[in-house]
C-alpha cells in the first residue's frame, strides 16, 4: 500500500513540479508545496504547520527559513505574543498556490479520465477517512501499535 500511494503521490509531485518551473518558480523545494497550500488555508504560523504536515518544529523551522530566503513567505511579528512570528505569503508565495492548486486540478481530471469519476471520487473518501482518523493522523501518531 505504501508504494501505491508514493505512485500516485508522484503523479501530482510531477506535475507541480513542471508548472512550477514553467511559471519561474521551480526552486520551491517539495515539502515548500505542502507548506504554502496550509499557509493559504489558514495556518498562519510553524505550530500550525508541523500540525498540518506532520513533522517535527526542527523540520518545519528549517522549510520556512528556506521559503522566506526565497521570497515564498514574510515573517511577522505576532501582535498578541512577541515571542512568536506570523508567516504570510508573499506575491510569490501566492502564484505558487495558485500554480500548484492548478497542478492538482489537471492531475486530478488526468485520474478521473483514467479510473473513471465514480473510482476517483470512492478513493477520495477513502483517503478523508483515513486522514482524518484521530489515532492515524500524524499529530496523534502512536508509534507503539507495530502496525507496519
Amino acid at each position: 500500500m505504501p508504494w501505491l500511494l508514493r505512485r500516485v503521490n508522484q503523479h501530482y509531485r510531477n506535475a507541480i513540479r513542471s508548472k512550477l518551473t514553467e511559471g519561474g518558480l521551480g526552486d520551491l523545494p517539495q515539502p515548500g508545496y505542502w507548506a504554502l497550500t496550509a499557509l493559504a488555508k489558514g495556518a498562519h504560523d510553524a505550530s500550525h504547520l508541523m500540525i498540518e504536515m506532520g513533522v517535527t518544529k526542527q523540520a518545519v523551522s528549517k522549510l520556512v527559513d528556506t521559503l522566506v530566503t526565497a521570497g515564498f513567505v514574510e515573517r511577522r511579528s505576532n501582535q498578541a505574543d512577541r515571542r512568536r512570528s506570523d508567516l504570510l505569503l508573499t506575491t510569490r508565495g501566492r502564484k505558487a498556490v495558485s500554480i500548484i492548486e492548478s497542478a492538482v486540478k489537471i492531475t486530478e481530471r488526468r485520474l478521473i479520465a483514467e479510473v473513471g469519476a465514480r473510482t476517483f471520487s470512492q478513493l477520495r473518501q477513502a483517503l478523508e477517512e483515513v486522514a482524518s482518523s484521530t489515532t492515524n493522523a500524524p499529530h496523534h501518531r502512536d508509534d507503539t501499535r507495530g502496525i507496519p
